[in-house]
């Protein structure tokens, strides 16, 4: 139970003790990353990336606001609100609409808010990006989209790059990170200085749920000036593979509660198939479930928590993960964070 009270005793060690959160950044701390950089992007490329960012404090985060120091990207929020355990982004897109060219940079500055003890706190988060947007290199469309793809389900898209240049200019490869996602590039039209390849992308049955982002790397014959190194090209790719089973709400809080008290809530799950819920089960004790044994599309498990009579000396913060088991062969578990708070008797 300590490790999971830790970033929040964290968190209120920085608002409580004299140094307060102007000297002590407590929303760095959300971002798994706080830099990217797009390399050369060809004229036309939707070029987008998510800064993630997860709540990992007890208090519910409002995301008020982020700018761009530069037209060359915007920002957006994901969402305006985060409570306890949800994850949100920053997204940031390079306007390579052929406004702007070559070597560009910009500094998003995201500022976040939250109350402690009545008290608003304000911090402020910059992230950083950097691009290349090549003139003389055309995608059309811009990326690879392959939208909500369910899962099991593979998905296929086609694009055309154009170059405009010196004569002799090819792509050599196509590289990838992810191994579900494969590519290649055929040569269709070359005339002179001018050549045309068709790229198709492939999502294949393999890919897991969840979001998917990768980036296509066109390796050239171009080398950098001054460097053995080819030129590449990158063209992203994003999608989301949707589950076949799913629960809500994900995470959940059962609330505030006094000592002696209980709450009870509700887990929606829903899948394409009919299936049977088998087990539910959690870590702290003071968690019981209920649950059909009919098979269906839809099943609804009752998390019921009830706080101990005698009331702990500090608020305590309650952190579980509720494990769910299936009779479903294609996902035969899943997991539901879960959140409550007890309140102390003064």
């Amino acid at each position: 139970m300590m490790q999971k009270l830790l970033p929040f005793l964290f968190f209120f060690c920085i608002v409580l003790t004299g140094k307060g959160v102007a000297e002590e950044s407590w929303g760095n701390a959300l971002f798994k990353t706080k830099r990217h950089d797009f390399g050369r992007v060809a004229l036309g490329a939707d070029a987008e990336f998510r800064f993630e960012l997860t709540n990992i404090y007890a208090q519910e985060i409002k995301l008020s606001s982020v700018r761009s120091s530069c037209g060359c990207t915007a920002a957006k929020l994901s969402t305006s609100l985060l409570k306890p355990g949800e994850s949100g982004a920053v997204i940031a897109h390079l306007n390579t609409s052929g406004q702007h060219l070559r070597e560009k940079s910009a500094v998003l500055t995201v500022q976040l808010e939250t109350v402690i003890n009545g008290a608003r706190r304000i911090d402020t988060v910059q992230l950083f990006v950097t691009g290349f947007i090549r003139p003389d290199v055309v995608l059309t469309p811009g990326s690879v989209e392959f939208g909500a793809v369910s899962e099991g389900t593979a998905a296929v898209r086609t694009l055309q790059l154009e170059y405009a240049g010196r004569s002799g200019w090819a792509l050599m490869k196509v590289e990838r990170t992810q191994p579900f996602i494969h590519a290649k590039a055929e040569e269709i039209r070359r005339e002179q200085g001018n050549v045309t390849y068709k790229i198709t992308a492939t999502l294949r049955e393999n890919a897991p749920v969840g979001y998917v982002k990768d980036t296509l790397r066109f390796t050239t014959n171009e080398l950098q000036q001054g460097r053995t190194e080819p030129v590449e090209i990158l063209l992203p790719i994003q999608g989301v593979v949707t589950a076949s089973m799913h629960a809500k709400p994900s995470p959940m809080s059962l609330g505030v509660l006094t000592p002696g008290e209980t709450a009870v809530k509700s887990i929606v799950i829903r899948s394409d198939t009919p299936f049977r819920v088998t087990n539910v089960a959690a870590t702290d004790k003071r968690f019981r479930f209920s649950f059909s044994e009919q098979e269906s599309t839809v099943q609804l498990v009752s998390a019921i928590f009830s706080a101990e009579q005698t009331a702990p000396e500090q608020p305590q913060d309650v952190v579980d993960v509720i494990r769910i088991s299936t009779n479903d062969p294609r996902q035969n578990s899943m997991t539901v964070r879960a959140f409550v708070r007890v309140m102390a008797t003064w």
